[in-house]
């Protein structure tokens, strides 16, 4: 297994063990974790080995979504040629939709925060088992942005589409507890049993026939509302927020309070 810059990835079998490895950021998502996140995902995909996935954060943070200062920075300095907007959301779209269709049972453990783009990572696993002291927050439109790579739809088909637009338009900080009345995550527990808890839920599902929990998978998937064409118009609208909008000004605000 290739070592990664931003990526702590551990094998037992038959389980990949992967920690967001930025603690002094936030583990925060930039360029970098980005493409080393494909990458593994691309790799481990055929790979029959690797039957589960667990996905958590280095230190107490889960993620704290995408580096807004590298987002500044980008707008700041390719401000003649916006096309990079289009092509980051592409592969943001992309790599989510691999996500989506591993064939591998995957499980968020949410030690921690998980805002916007980590948030939008763990609503594309299977399970997200949460520690009782952490909190969840789409902070886009405080930003100047949307909720994007596909993230929208996924939580209207998770939580439906009047909590989503409350998450989303007030982008305030919710509980666990708050999390798991709306469905937005599997359980709660206390946090020096989140690795307990998801140790368990892995032994229970080891023991089951893996076929049957891969096509279960499947069929969920398909039974669920799918929302490809609205991809396709995402990617434009966030070049055209960036570019005219107020992102640049919203997110020096927000470097600056920091």
């Amino acid at each position: 297994m290739k070592k990664y810059e931003t990526l702590l990835v551990e094998y037992r079998d038959p389980t990949l063990y992967v920690t967001f490895n930025r603690p002094s950021k936030a583990n925060a998502m930039n360029k970098q974790m980005d493409k080393e996140l494909n990458h593994l995902i691309s790799e481990i995909s055929s790979d029959k080995k690797y039957k589960f996935i667990v996905f958590t954060g280095a230190g107490s943070v889960f993620s704290a979504g995408a580096d807004i200062k590298e987002v500044g920075k980008s707008i700041e300095e390719n401000k003649e040629d916006s096309s990079w907007i289009r092509k980051d959301q592409i592969n943001r779209q992309e790599f989510l939709r691999k996500l989506d269709a591993l064939d591998q049972i995957t499980i968020a453990a949410i030690n921690g925060p998980a805002f916007g783009a980590g948030l939008a990572l763990a609503m594309s696993c299977d399970f997200r088992i949460i520690s009782n002291d952490a909190s969840l927050s789409l902070p886009e439109i405080d930003r100047g942005m949307f909720f994007s790579g596909g993230g929208t739809p996924r939580l209207v088909n998770l939580i439906g589409a009047s909590k989503a637009k409350e998450l989303i338009m007030l982008g305030e900080i919710i509980t666990a507890k708050e999390a798991k009345e709306i469905g937005l995550v599997t359980k709660v527990v206390e946090g020096d049993m989140l690795l307990p808890t998801v140790e368990e839920l892995l032994t229970k599902l080891i023991q089951k026939p893996f076929d049957p929990l891969r096509i279960t998978k499947k069929i969920v998937h398909a039974s669920v509302p799918r929302f490809e064409n609205l991809l396709y118009y995402e990617a434009e609208l966030q070049e055209q927020m960036l570019v005219n909008g107020e992102a640049l000004k919203e997110i020096n605000k927000f470097i600056q309070l920091k």
